[in-house]
Protein backbone atom coordinates (compact mmCIF):
# COMPACT_ATOMS: atom_id res chain seq x y z
CA UNK A 1 0.00 0.00 0.00
CA UNK A 2 1.44 3.32 -0.86
CA UNK A 3 1.90 5.85 1.99
CA UNK A 4 -0.72 8.43 0.63
CA UNK A 5 -3.07 5.37 0.65
CA UNK A 6 -2.51 4.53 4.12
CA UNK A 7 -2.59 8.09 4.93
CA UNK A 8 -6.46 8.47 3.41
CA UNK A 9 -7.54 5.18 5.49
CA UNK A 10 -6.22 6.79 8.75
CA UNK A 11 -7.97 10.22 7.65
CA UNK A 12 -11.10 8.42 7.26
CA UNK A 13 -10.95 6.30 10.35
CA UNK A 14 -10.24 9.62 11.92
CA UNK A 15 -12.84 11.69 10.85
CA UNK A 16 -15.51 8.76 11.69
CA UNK A 17 -14.67 8.75 14.71
CA UNK A 18 -14.96 12.37 15.74
CA UNK A 19 -18.63 12.23 14.21
CA UNK A 20 -19.40 8.95 16.06
CA UNK A 21 -18.72 10.40 19.27
CA UNK A 22 -19.96 13.92 18.62
CA UNK A 23 -23.04 12.56 17.38
CA UNK A 24 -24.03 8.63 17.06
CA UNK A 25 -23.88 6.14 14.84
CA UNK A 26 -27.63 6.72 13.74
CA UNK A 27 -26.95 10.12 12.68
CA UNK A 28 -23.27 10.04 11.01
CA UNK A 29 -23.14 8.90 7.13
CA UNK A 30 -20.77 8.02 4.78
CA UNK A 31 -21.32 11.16 2.95
CA UNK A 32 -20.50 13.03 6.29
CA UNK A 33 -17.30 11.07 7.01
CA UNK A 34 -15.68 10.93 3.71
CA UNK A 35 -16.71 15.29 3.46
CA UNK A 36 -14.49 15.45 6.74
CA UNK A 37 -11.84 13.25 5.55
CA UNK A 38 -11.61 15.50 2.46
CA UNK A 39 -12.13 12.54 -0.28
CA UNK A 40 -15.42 11.08 -1.19
CA UNK A 41 -18.06 8.29 -0.23
CA UNK A 42 -16.08 5.70 -3.11
CA UNK A 43 -12.94 6.14 -1.18
CA UNK A 44 -14.78 5.28 2.62
CA UNK A 45 -16.61 2.31 0.98
CA UNK A 46 -13.36 1.19 -0.81
CA UNK A 47 -11.41 0.58 2.12
CA UNK A 48 -14.21 -0.13 5.02
CA UNK A 49 -16.39 -1.10 3.16
CA UNK A 50 -19.90 -0.17 5.14
CA UNK A 51 -20.35 2.09 8.23
CA UNK A 52 -21.22 -0.26 10.13
CA UNK A 53 -17.81 -1.93 9.66
CA UNK A 54 -15.52 1.33 10.21
CA UNK A 55 -17.71 1.84 13.44
CA UNK A 56 -17.14 -1.57 14.65
CA UNK A 57 -13.17 -0.99 14.25
CA UNK A 58 -13.56 2.21 15.91
CA UNK A 59 -15.71 0.37 19.30
CA UNK A 60 -13.26 -2.53 19.02
CA UNK A 61 -10.04 -0.28 18.34
CA UNK A 62 -11.30 1.73 21.94
CA UNK A 63 -12.01 -1.42 24.27
CA UNK A 64 -9.35 -3.54 22.76
CA UNK A 65 -6.55 -0.55 24.01
CA UNK A 66 -8.52 -0.62 27.78
CA UNK A 67 -7.89 -3.98 27.90
CA UNK A 68 -4.16 -4.46 26.54
CA UNK A 69 -3.13 -1.69 28.63
CA UNK A 70 -4.93 -2.97 31.87
CA UNK A 71 -3.32 -6.57 31.75
CA UNK A 72 0.19 -5.04 31.57
CA UNK A 73 -0.61 -2.63 35.11
CA UNK A 74 1.69 -3.34 37.48
CA UNK A 75 3.15 -6.61 36.85
CA UNK A 76 6.69 -6.31 38.62
CA UNK A 77 5.62 -7.11 41.97
CA UNK A 78 4.20 -4.17 43.09
CA UNK A 79 1.12 -3.99 46.00
CA UNK A 80 -2.44 -4.95 45.84
CA UNK A 81 -3.39 -1.47 46.52
CA UNK A 82 -0.76 -0.04 44.17
CA UNK A 83 -1.79 -2.14 40.72
CA UNK A 84 -5.57 -0.83 42.15
CA UNK A 85 -4.74 2.85 41.86
CA UNK A 86 -2.85 2.05 38.81
CA UNK A 87 -5.90 0.59 37.08
CA UNK A 88 -8.22 3.54 38.32
CA UNK A 89 -5.86 6.26 37.11
CA UNK A 90 -5.54 4.79 34.05
CA UNK A 91 -9.66 4.47 33.32
CA UNK A 92 -10.16 7.58 34.88
CA UNK A 93 -7.12 9.10 32.67
CA UNK A 94 -8.58 7.09 29.48
CA UNK A 95 -12.32 8.83 29.95
CA UNK A 96 -10.76 12.06 30.54
CA UNK A 97 -8.66 11.74 27.48
CA UNK A 98 -11.64 10.40 25.15
CA UNK A 99 -14.53 12.41 27.20
CA UNK A 100 -17.20 11.80 24.66
CA UNK A 101 -17.00 8.17 24.85
CA UNK A 102 -18.59 7.47 27.61
CA UNK A 103 -22.14 9.25 26.61
CA UNK A 104 -21.28 7.78 22.94
CA UNK A 105 -21.15 4.16 24.16
CA UNK A 106 -24.35 4.60 26.66
CA UNK A 107 -26.08 5.80 23.81
CA UNK A 108 -25.18 3.16 20.96
CA UNK A 109 -25.93 0.58 23.76
CA UNK A 110 -29.62 1.70 24.51
CA UNK A 111 -30.34 1.87 20.84
CA UNK A 112 -28.55 -0.84 19.24
CA UNK A 113 -28.06 -3.31 22.20
CA UNK A 114 -27.78 -6.46 19.48
CA UNK A 115 -24.84 -4.92 17.64
CA UNK A 116 -22.80 -3.84 20.34
CA UNK A 117 -23.27 -7.72 21.95
CA UNK A 118 -21.85 -9.13 19.27
CA UNK A 119 -18.67 -6.95 19.26
CA UNK A 120 -18.46 -7.39 22.82
CA UNK A 121 -18.47 -11.50 22.07
CA UNK A 122 -15.99 -10.74 19.49
CA UNK A 123 -13.67 -8.40 22.23
CA UNK A 124 -14.32 -11.75 24.84
CA UNK A 125 -10.78 -12.93 23.98
CA UNK A 126 -9.15 -10.04 24.78
CA UNK A 127 -11.22 -9.45 28.61
CA UNK A 128 -11.65 -12.67 29.83
CA UNK A 129 -7.88 -12.96 30.48
CA UNK A 130 -8.23 -9.74 32.41
CA UNK A 131 -10.96 -11.17 34.62
CA UNK A 132 -9.22 -14.18 35.23
CA UNK A 133 -5.95 -12.29 36.12
CA UNK A 134 -8.24 -10.00 38.84
CA UNK A 135 -9.90 -12.90 40.23
CA UNK A 136 -6.75 -15.00 40.71
CA UNK A 137 -5.00 -11.96 41.94
CA UNK A 138 -7.72 -11.28 44.82
CA UNK A 139 -7.91 -14.89 45.63
CA UNK A 140 -4.63 -14.79 46.56
CA UNK A 141 -4.74 -11.24 48.99
CA UNK A 142 -8.13 -12.40 50.25
CA UNK A 143 -6.42 -15.57 51.43
CA UNK A 144 -3.02 -13.78 52.65
CA UNK A 145 -5.46 -11.30 54.56
CA UNK A 146 -4.45 -8.33 53.09
CA UNK A 147 -7.78 -7.40 51.87
CA UNK A 148 -11.33 -8.56 52.47
CA UNK A 149 -13.47 -10.67 49.80
CA UNK A 150 -14.94 -9.61 46.69
CA UNK A 151 -15.32 -10.74 43.37
CA UNK A 152 -13.09 -9.53 40.19
CA UNK A 153 -16.45 -8.43 38.47
CA UNK A 154 -17.75 -6.55 41.55
CA UNK A 155 -14.25 -4.65 41.76
CA UNK A 156 -14.13 -3.84 37.95
CA UNK A 157 -17.71 -2.89 38.11
CA UNK A 158 -17.01 -0.45 40.83
CA UNK A 159 -13.89 1.42 39.96
CA UNK A 160 -15.59 1.59 36.08
CA UNK A 161 -19.15 3.21 37.57
CA UNK A 162 -17.53 5.17 39.86
CA UNK A 163 -15.02 6.31 37.08
CA UNK A 164 -18.01 6.74 34.27
CA UNK A 165 -20.44 9.10 36.10
CA UNK A 166 -18.55 12.13 36.36
CA UNK A 167 -18.25 12.04 32.25
CA UNK A 168 -21.65 11.17 31.87
CA UNK A 169 -23.03 13.78 34.06
CA UNK A 170 -20.71 16.11 32.89
CA UNK A 171 -22.68 18.70 31.24
CA UNK A 172 -25.52 18.99 34.52
CA UNK A 173 -22.46 19.64 36.77
CA UNK A 174 -21.49 22.01 34.74
CA UNK A 175 -24.67 23.67 34.28
CA UNK A 176 -25.29 23.34 38.00
CA UNK A 177 -21.76 24.31 39.50
CA UNK A 178 -21.07 27.12 36.77
CA UNK A 179 -17.97 25.19 36.23
CA UNK A 180 -15.84 25.97 33.41
CA UNK A 181 -13.58 23.62 31.54
CA UNK A 182 -10.46 24.08 33.71
CA UNK A 183 -12.75 24.14 36.56
CA UNK A 184 -14.48 21.08 35.67
CA UNK A 185 -10.85 19.28 34.90
CA UNK A 186 -9.46 20.07 37.89
CA UNK A 187 -12.55 18.71 40.09
CA UNK A 188 -12.18 15.57 37.73
CA UNK A 189 -8.53 15.61 39.91
CA UNK A 190 -10.19 15.34 43.24
CA UNK A 191 -12.71 13.49 42.30
CA UNK A 192 -9.89 10.27 40.77
CA UNK A 193 -8.12 11.03 44.52
CA UNK A 194 -11.92 10.33 46.14
CA UNK A 195 -12.95 6.99 43.47
CA UNK A 196 -8.77 5.68 44.83
CA UNK A 197 -9.59 6.02 48.05
CA UNK A 198 -13.37 4.94 47.71
CA UNK A 199 -12.06 1.50 46.55
CA UNK A 200 -9.14 1.35 48.86
CA UNK A 201 -11.35 1.37 51.77
CA UNK A 202 -13.75 -1.31 50.10
CA UNK A 203 -10.60 -3.75 50.33
CA UNK A 204 -8.80 -3.21 53.37
CA UNK A 205 -9.10 -5.00 56.19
Amino acid sequence: MKIEDKSMELQILEAAEKLFLEQGYAKTSTAQIAKLAGCNQALVHYYYRTKDNLFEKIFEEKIGMIATNILHIGVNGSTIEERVTQVIGFYFDFLKQNPQLAQFVLHEISSNPTRLQSLVERLRQQVTPLFLRVEAELEKEVKRGTIRPITGINLLITIISLNVTPFLVKPILQRALHLGEKEFDTMLEERKKEVIETVLSRLRV
